[in-house]
Order: C-alpha cells, then sequence, then structure tokens
C-alpha cells in the first residue's frame, strides 16, 4: 500500500519528464534544422523534412524524433542511404536536456544541492504557473544549442537566432510576473538598480535609432567589403586589412546607445526610484538591463581589441548571443558566462593538444557553454569561486609579502612561455599548450603583484607584452593556414598581450591598494 501511495505521489513528477523528454525531442529535430539550414540562407519551413539524396519526402510518423529513426532502421525507405546518426543524437541529448532542466528547477528541495538554482521559486509556482518563464528559459536554451551547432560548423551564428529568444524573452518573462503566484521566493528576472534600468532603456532606444539608420543608409555597415578579400564565398577568414577602420563604424553605431543610455542613468538619477513597482515593469527593465548588459560587454571588448590587434578579435554573432543570454537569464548569468568562457575555450584547445584537423576556434560555443554553466551550475560554479578565491588569497599574500620575486617569476615564467611558442613550431601540441600555461601563470603573478612595485610592475609588463608578442609571431609565422594547434596558439597569446596592456594601465592608474 504505502508503495502504491508513493508511486501516486511520484506519479505528476513522472508525467511531468516523460513530457520535458519528448517536447524536448522534438525541440533538438528542430534545432538540427536550425543549425543546418539556417547558415545556408534556407527557410526552416519550407522545403519539409525529406532526403537529401533522393528527394522523398518524410510522412509524419517517420519525421517522428528518434522514433522515425528507430523504425526506418538509420536508413530512408526510399532510397536505402545511410541516416546520419547526429540526427537522433541531437533528438535525444536535447530531450534528456530538458528533463535535466526541469529536473534542477522544479525538484530540489531547501536542503538540496541544487536548491540555489532556483532559490525555490520555480518548486513553488509549479509547472503551470511557471509555464511562461519555462518557455523563456528553453527557448534560450535551445537558441544557445542552435548557435553553438552553427558556430562549430560554419564559424557563424545567424542573427535571427538570439533575436527571436530575446523577444520570447520579452514577452514570456512580463507575463510570468503577471501569473505568479507570491509565495515570498524572489522572481527570477527582478529588475536591477533603478539607474541601470534607466541606462539600459535608454540604450536600448539608442539602438533602435541607430538601426533605423543604419536601414536608412545613413550610417554604413561594417565590414561590407569582407567579400572583396575572401578567397572563396562565405569564408571567414579572410586576410581582411582594415579591421581598426571598420571598428569606427561600429562605435558609430553603438554612439546613440551610449548617450541615450547615459542620459538614462542621469535622468533616473534625478528622478529617483518609483516608490512601488508591478513585478512584469520590473521583468521588461531586466530583460532590457541584460539584453544591454550581456551584448555591450562583449562589443565593447570587440571594438578594443580589434582596434589593438588589428584583426577581427570577436564576431558579432557572438555580442548577439550575450545579449539573447542577458535577456532569457539575467545579466549577471551574462557576466558570469563571459568569464567563464574563456576557460572553457581553453579547456577544449588544451584536450586537443594532437589533433590533426585545423584548430580554429568558434568563441560562441565557449561562451554558450560558460552561460550555461553559470545557470543551471549555479552551486558547481560556487563551489568553484570560493576555491579559486581561496587560492588567489594565498597566492596574494605571497606576493604582498614578496612582491619583487613574485614579478621576477612572471618575467622568468613569460620567457618560458615564449621559448616553449618557439618550441611549438616544431614538436606541435605539447610545447604549445605548456607556452599557454606558462603565460597565464605569468599574467596572474604580474596582476597579483604589479600594485605593489608600479615602477618595477611597469618593467615587467613589458616583458610580458614582448613575450606575448614574440611568441604569437613565431608560433604564427607560416602556420596561420597549416593544420594543428598553432594557430590557435598565436591568437591566444596576442590576446593574453592585450589583458597585459588593459589591466596593467589600470593598475598603474588606479593603482588599487597600493602603499598609502
Amino acid at each position: 500500500m504505502g508503495s502504491m501511495n508513493d508511486f501516486t505521489i511520484a506519479l505528476p513528477t513522472i508525467v511531468n519528464m516523460v513530457f520535458m523528454f519528448a517536447f524536448g525531442t522534438c525541440a533538438g529535430s528542430f534545432i538540427h534544422v536550425v543549425a543546418y539550414r539556417m547558415p545556408a540562407g534556407l527557410s526552416v519551413i519550407s522545403p519539409p523534412s525529406r532526403c537529401p539524396v533522393c528527394g522523398f519526402r518524410l510522412p509524419w510518423y517517420q519525421n517522428m524524433p528518434i522514433v522515425g529513426y528507430v523504425l526506418l532502421r538509420g536508413r530512408c525507405s526510399a532510397c536505402s542511404v545511410q541516416i546520419p546518426v547526429r540526427y537522433v543524437l541531437s533528438e535525444l541529448l536535447m530531450g534528456l536536456l530538458f528533463v535535466a532542466i526541469y529536473a534542477v528547477l522544479f525538484l530540489p528541495s531547501s536542503a538540496d544541492f541544487w536548491y540555489s538554482v532556483g532559490d525555490g521559486w520555480w518548486r513553488a509556482q509549479g509547472v503551470i504557473a511557471a509555464f511562461p518563464a519555462l518557455v523563456a528559459v528553453l527557448w534560450g536554451t535551445g537558441a544557445l544549442v542552435a548557435m553553438t551547432m552553427c558556430d562549430a560548423r560554419t564559424f557563424l551564428i545567424p542573427i535571427a537566432i538570439p533575436r527571436w529568444a530575446s523577444i520570447v524573452a520579452l514577452i514570456a518573462w512580463p507575463i510570468a510576473a503577471l501569473v505568479a503566484r507570491d509565495y515570498g521566493h524572489p522572481f527570477p528576472a527582478l529588475a536591477p538598480a533603478w539607474p541601470v534600468c534607466g541606462a539600459a532603456i535608454g540604450a536600448v532606444g539608442g539602438l533602435a535609432i541607430a538601426r533605423i539608420l543604419l536601414v536608412a543608409g545613413i550610417l554604413p555597415r561594417s565590414f561590407e567589403d569582407w567579400g572583396d578579400f575572401a578567397e572563396s564565398e562565405g569564408d571567414v577568414f579572410a586576410d581582411y586589412p582594415h579591421a581598426r577602420r571598420e571598428m569606427i563604424k561600429e562605435v558609430a553605431f553603438v554612439g546613440p546607445a551610449v548617450l541615450l543610455g547615459a542620459v538614462g542613468w542621469v535622468v533616473a538619477n534625478h528622478l529617483g526610484a518609483p516608490t512601488e513597482m508591478h513585478p512584469a515593469v520590473g521583468a521588461i527593465f531586466s530583460v532590457a538591463a541584460g539584453f544591454v548588459i550581456g551584448g555591450g560587454v562583449v562589443w565593447a571588448l570587440r571594438i578594443i581589441a580589434t582596434v589593438l590587434l588589428d584583426t577581427e578579435a570577436l564576431g558579432l554573432g557572438d555580442v548577439h548571443l550575450m545579449a539573447c543570454v542577458g535577456a532569457v537569464f539575467g545579466w549577471r548569468v551574462a557576466l558570469i558566462g563571459f568569464v567563464i568562457a574563456p576557460f572553457v575555450g581553453l579547456a577544449w584547445w588544451l584536450g586537443n593538444p594532437f589533433r590533426k584537423a585545423p584548430m580554429r576556434m568558434p568563441f560562441g560555443p565557449s561562451l554558450a557553454i560558460g552561460s550555461f554553466a553559470a545557470f543551471f551550475l549555479k552551486p558547481i560554479v560556487a563551489t568553484a569561486v570560493v576555491a579559486g578565491l581561496a587560492t588567489m588569497a594565498h597566492l596574494g599574500g605571497w606576493a604582498r609579502n614578496d612582491p619583487s620575486g613574485a614579478l621576477a617569476v612572471a618575467s622568468v615564467l613569460a620567457i618560458g612561455a615564449a621559448v616553449s611558442a618557439w618550441a611549438a613550431r616544431r614538436t606541435g601540441g605539447i610545447a604549445a599548450a605548456a607556452s599557454i600555461i606558462l603565460m597565464v601563470s605569468a599574467v596572474v603573478a604580474w596582476i597579483l603583484a604589479a600594485h605593489m612595485r608600479p615602477g618595477a610592475g611597469a618593467v615587467v609588463a613589458g616583458v610580458l607584452v614582448a613575450c606575448c608578442v614574440v611568441g604569437s609571431a613565431v608560433s604564427g609565422a607560416g602556420f596561420e593556414e597549416e593544420s594543428g594547434p598553432r594557430t590557435a596558439l598565436s591568437r591566444i597569446l596576442r590576446l593574453l598581450a592585450f589583458v597585459v596592456v588593459l589591466v596593467g594601465a589600470f593598475l598603474l592608474l588606479a593603482r588599487p591598494g597600493s602603499p598609502s
């Protein structure tokens, strides 16, 4: 009798998880179509699913996720050609992912490890009341998967994917606030500080104005002549010589957003926060702020790094991806995901040191995985951050006690990184991995100690930049079009040089923590 009661209690959860799996497989089937058709400029609706070899149009029962593949035994019923297994794998993985999202959001109690992901709001609301918010999260998750697949295959992100996810978030989160029941748990899409709300609305208005000016032809589009330097249609690695010039056009585009964002901040500060704000209005502010902050940080880095390196440092697709993340999951997730992303990319690269295919590294998948981790793996990320801060505190204590020694270690590590980069030309992956690890360690040691000895820190900064430049030059010379991880090594070392320049300028000007 007891087991029957337990089953009755668990039945709604079982039904919900089965539904989420089925829904996820359908989403996975559609996402696969999106990822393969959109980059090619094809419609995701027409023509209906058909065999790419013989053109046979699949009847509905053969088009069912997973079931259709099993019924067909992995072959077209008309011409018997093998159906790629990636179709069924994408459906299966998305089904499992949707089940995991449901479990993490709705099942944990206050004593569970995963409780902090949803802070109890989802569990208290239930699936029905939280359905609009669930639509926003699932759509955003599907968009991240689709963008990852597109960027990994083609190094391009169709702008329509993040744009529609942002629009869905703008509609779904306010509706979720309207239908939510108040049980004392914080709403997932809370409005940020009032000045930030004003700046976000102003910036969104500025982007709308800039978009109108762009369509009207008053503002020029950046990289319009890219095709003149591409070897073939769709070439995303063209040797484009005018990257810095194109950033002037993008600064002109974001100018209205920056100006109106500043005006919005000032006006909001002057008027003061309203005494009461409806949660639906707060959700609109949350989506707007996340969109602006998520996209703005990446766009600023794109412009600054491109000007310094004279090559397109990040794609505009990455900007739209992070704007979508901020709109759907919130500005905090966007910032944390952006910090996690380089470590994801570095881990992927270091995990493939012997790979023989060209190691081109799209940054979109790293941004997507980092953002997903920032939201759904919040307890794990929090644990890692605590451990990292403890380690940094220990190293910081050593640097404070012996800043000269720390700067000397930074110099030695940087020189070792440059030597390893030179060795990577002959030995490949191991030396390349060592070069990046040594240079990252050198930068960390320098950051911890530079503000304690500004003069010596400036000298060591020069050493680090020189070693990054030399390392990227020797590792990239003659290898930019060859296979192996050397191609990625030169780009990573250039970005590290950029990091040293920025952090060095901040430390030398602001000198935080310097002795009085």
